[in-house]
């Protein structure tokens, strides 16, 4: 018997695992320690996404990339839906360090790709972006490959604003020649979860010194004719279904992660409590706006 397709929002992100070859202090995502999700599960949710038929699925951890079957899911998520219509928009987050090898195998099946670039002093993003070096120039090659040989992949580049590159974060558009710009650059107030929580008190900036830093930023990407997309905390209720590596489904209620239900034990509690958290309009403007469909 097939399984029930719930009324899932259009726009969601699958956290597959914690593992990740950084170690970011601001980092919301999973937990390190926390076991990947299986090869089966994965294809398990994506037949439940697909079933539902979400128009976008943001793929991120940790960093995914690590998982041995990433290409093969991404391929099977970006399909055709056997309606005929197409398949969601696949975004890959990640931080930027998997071999060209794997990447050819994973970019013909995105629409869009995210990239982290924290700073233009290269000590201060060495400090937020923690575990590999020269982690920022393994980054700017891989998007300069993208721009010269996958020019149908969408270029997402993310800057998170913290006191370790709160004086730096502007400048990021200056590390990139003309050719290699990103379609959009979002800049992210840090999120005071799981390891932002941990770090909080000597990491997050204050909301106004925050606001500064996206005035200079506006500057600079009007300079440039890149467009702006800025991440407040206050706009993170309602807008996000995360399914984590256990297959929890993962809301944001009051600035706060809430673990409601596992996809496929629990689908009558996931369908509760997405009646109560989730905001369809949010969602679909949270997704569209970082990444429009071009």
């Amino acid at each position: 018997m097939p399984e029930p397709t719930l009324r899932l929002p259009a726009y969601v992100d699958l956290r597959l695992l914690g593992k990740c070859n950084l170690s970011c202090p601001f980092c919301f995502g999973p937990r390190h320690e926390v076991p990947s999700m299986t090869e089966t599960d994965a294809f398990r949710v994506v037949g439940l996404l697909r079933r539902a038929e979400v128009r976008g699925v943001v793929i991120s951890g940790g960093e995914p990339t690590l998982l041995p079957y990433l290409a093969d899911l991404v391929a099977e998520l970006s399909r055709p839906l056997p309606s005929g219509m197409p398949g969601p928009r696949v975004v890959l987050s990640t931080n930027g360090l998997a071999p060209l090898r794997t990447m050819e195998r994973i970019l013909p099946h995105l629409s869009w790709i995210a990239l982290p670039i924290e700073s233009v002093d290269k000590e201060q993003h060495r400090r937020m972006r923690t575990g590999v070096a020269p982690h920022r120039e393994r980054v700017l090659g891989l998007l300069k490959e993208v721009r010269t040989q996958h020019r149908r992949v969408q270029v997402k580049l993310g800057t998170v604003v913290t006191r370790l590159n709160a004086s730096g974060a502007s400048g990021v558009l200056n590390l990139l020649e003309d050719d290699w710009l990103p379609d959009v650059w979002k800049v992210y107030q840090m999120s005071e979860t799981n390891y932002g929580a941990d770090n909080r008190d000597w990491l997050s900036v204050s909301d106004q010194e925050f606001e500064d830093v996206v005035a200079r930023c506006e500057k600079a990407a009007a300079n440039r004719g890149i467009r702006l997309q800025v991440y407040r905390n206050t706009t993170r209720s309602g807008s996000y279904l995360f399914v984590d590596p256990d297959c929890q489904a993962v809301v944001i209620d009051d600035g706060c992660e809430r673990r409601i239900g596992h996809l496929f034990h629990d689908p009558e509690k996931v369908a509760a409590g997405l009646r109560d958290a989730l905001d369809h309009t949010g969602n679909a403007r949270n997704f569209s706006g970082t990444y429009p469909d071009l």
